[in-house]
């Protein structure tokens, strides 16, 4: 799963980094993270990988913010965001895999 370099932009800023090989590579590791769990709930592959679709970045954003901001006295909140936002997903037609 690619991760573009405009997506990594966006979730670094999220994290309030600055570019950084080591902080790019485990952002990259989490996002991919994120988008496993995704498709591992039923979600579909292609949908969970479109970097333009703003509600599976919202998802991402909070998981991000939850995992990279372990320490993060928002990281429950962040971690109950993802959450919610994965439960949405779940309902959306357009967003289930085809079976």
């Amino acid at each position: 799963m690619a991760v573009t370099q405009a997506y990594l932009n966006k979730l670094r800023r999220a994290v309030r980094r600055r570019p950084d090989i080591d902080t790019d590579a485990e952002l990259i590791d989490i996002i991919n993270e994120c988008r496993l769990d995704l498709v591992r709930i039923g979600l579909d592959a292609e949908k969970v990988n479109d970097e333009a679709d703003s509600l599976i970045l919202g998802a991402v954003r909070c998981y991000v913010r939850w995992k990279f901001g372990l320490n993060s006295e928002d990281a429950e909140r962040n971690r109950q965001g993802y959450e919610q936002l994965k439960s949405d997903l779940q309902h959306y037609g357009e967003y289930k895999r085809e079976e």
